[in-house]
């Protein structure tokens, strides 16, 4: 039961039936806080969820794809046929601390520094000169109260005063990731670096160590590159590999679901094949290569998806060498290196529609493909099952049921006037804030989500949208759908648009209304 008093019953049920005329002639200021206490009570009481439960192990549709007219599937290797354990950050992490000691002189004091988890996240924008982490919107906002300086919190006026506003210009957030001012932090990797980056401005700020902040980014960038470059990190993999390589047992399933449907596949990576061997055989045994019709390794990538000239060399896997002579087709059980995708087209026939391309980065994997070339897409983001566990939760469940209600009782009181109005108003703002922090800090309290602000999509979600076709946490979640499936996209309301009633208001009401009537019936 809402409420036992007959009075609010009677309110209750009075502005349901004769809503039209109350809320546009009479709409009076205790009536709507009453509303506000019972259905807050209703919004925080409820045991039903306040939106369908999604699938963790989904797959997520930016544009239709038919699975049916693939006939070719391809795949990155890093964070996509293989997936990384959380060993892997505090590795690049250590390196980075200890390249910046010994190779750039930093304090010795920074060696004694730890990874944190949480510290990051993808598709953060980095400010270079100021050396502000942020989260920007699909629309070039700042998020405020997502702007960090090392661990401090930037105010939002200062925010505000040092861009002029929230909104960042095309030149500024850039199209692919970087201009002269912002860097885009897009892939899982980076995680650390951005972690780095942070510890060591907050080290610098708490001993008043002069600095400037866009020093310390290409420092911290030149530490974390060598250590990819100069293949220590692939060493250091590949030597343990159970440390670093997380276990997948379905990926021979799915690979072998493939095979056995006559589908081709092939393998584009950026890594080198001594590594791609020692992961690949750790998770699908030494017979690996088998799955695959075409191999390549040392790609370049995103350059080989542009780049019209390079061409591919075969390389003996015995010793490593490449070869000279000119390579006019690619076979099964050879491997590859370098080259471009307008020969590898030639070559093969492909058709842009019959290829499905999967791999982890929007840019150096996917947004060539999709732009140019018309390959279909799909993104692995190990993310998406966390971010779905959570928005699945009651809490979270509960906190989103109230936010959208009270958002309604804000748009109500916003045409009552007077100085009361006004007082409520402010306090209404102010616990809509509180419940919208909430909301973020569930998924990171830093930076929350990485998919969305409070009310729009992320930048970071934009370019996804815009570069994938589908979406997903783990590639071998397609064995959860037949390779004849339809992946079809959400008709999304426009703003114009009203697709779905507001949730739970006028079902509330509706509740609330009976709830009047039956206490009038008894009495």
């Amino acid at each position: 039961m809402l409420c036992n008093n007959k009075h609010c019953y009677r309110l209750i049920g009075k502005i349901f039936y004769q809503s039209q005329r109350l809320f546009t002639q009479t709409r009076q200021l205790k009536d709507l806080e009453q509303i506000y206490e019972l259905l807050k009570e209703e919004s925080l009481s409820s045991q039903s969820s306040y939106s369908e439960h999604m699938n963790p192990a989904g797959i997520f549709a930016n544009n239709e794809l038919d699975l049916h007219k693939i006939k070719v599937y391809g795949f990155d290797f890093d964070y996509t046929l293989a997936r990384y354990k959380s060993t892997l950050h505090s590795l690049i992490y250590d390196h980075t601390k200890a390249y910046l000691v010994k190779n750039l002189r930093y304090p010795e004091q920074i060696k004694d520094f730890c990874f944190r988890p949480g510290m990051g996240a993808r598709g953060l924008h980095l400010d270079i000169k100021r050396g502000w982490l942020m989260k920007v919107d699909s629309y070039h906002n700042i998020q405020l109260g997502t702007v960090y300086h090392g661990m401090r919190q930037v105010s939002d006026q200062e925010v505000i005063d040092a861009h002029h506003g929230t909104k960042l210009s095309v030149e500024e957030v850039g199209y692919l990731g970087m201009t002269s001012n912002m860097f885009q932090y897009v892939d899982i990797f980076t995680i650390p670096e951005i972690t780095i980056l942070r510890d060591v401005i907050q080290f610098f700020i708490d001993n008043s160590i002069p600095f400037a902040a866009e020093y310390v980014h290409y420092d911290v960038r030149e530490a974390v590159g060598a250590f990819h470059k100069s293949g220590i990190m692939h060493q250091l993999v590949g030597q343990d590999a159970e440390t670093y390589f997380e276990e997948n047992s379905r990926l021979r399933p799915f690979l072998q679901r493939l095979r056995d449907a006559n589908k081709q596949l092939f393998l584009i990576t950026n890594s080198a094949y001594w590594y791609v061997n020692r992961g690949m055989t750790s998770l699908l045994g030494a017979k690996w290569q088998d799955f695959f019709d075409i191999v390549i390794c040392q790609a370049r990538k995103p350059s080989f998806f542009g780049a019209l000239k390079r061409p591919f060399r075969e390389i003996n896997i015995n010793n490593n060498s490449k070869s000279w002579d000119r390579v006019s087709k690619l076979e099964k059980g050879k491997v590859y290196v370098e080259g471009n995708l307008t020969t590898l087209a030639e070559i093969t026939h492909w058709q842009g529609h019959d290829v499905l391309y999967i791999g982890d980065h929007i840019y150096g994997d996917l947004a060539d493909l999709f732009l140019t070339h018309g390959w279909r897409t799909g993104a692995i983001l190990e993310e998406v099952e966390d971010e779905i566990n959570i928005i699945n939760s009651e809490t979270f469940q509960k906190t989103m049921r109230w936010l959208n209600v009270l958002q309604w009782l804000i748009d109500q009181l916003q045409i009552i006037p007077g100085p009361e109005a006004d007082i409520l108003m402010k306090s209404w703002v102010a616990e809509r804030e509180e419940e919208r922090t909430k909301s973020r800090d569930y998924f990171n309290p830093y930076f929350g989500s990485i998919f969305r602000t409070y009310t729009v999509p992320t930048y970071f979600h934009r370019r996804l949208a815009r570069f994938a076709d589908v979406y997903t946490s783990n590639v071998c979640n397609f064995l959860n759908y037949p390779l004849d499936y339809i992946f079809f996209p959400r008709r999304m309301a426009l703003a114009h648009e009203n697709v779905l009633p507001t949730p739970d208001i006028d079902l509330l009401l509706m509740k609330t209304a009976q709830e009047a009537m039956r206490f009038e019936t008894k009495l």
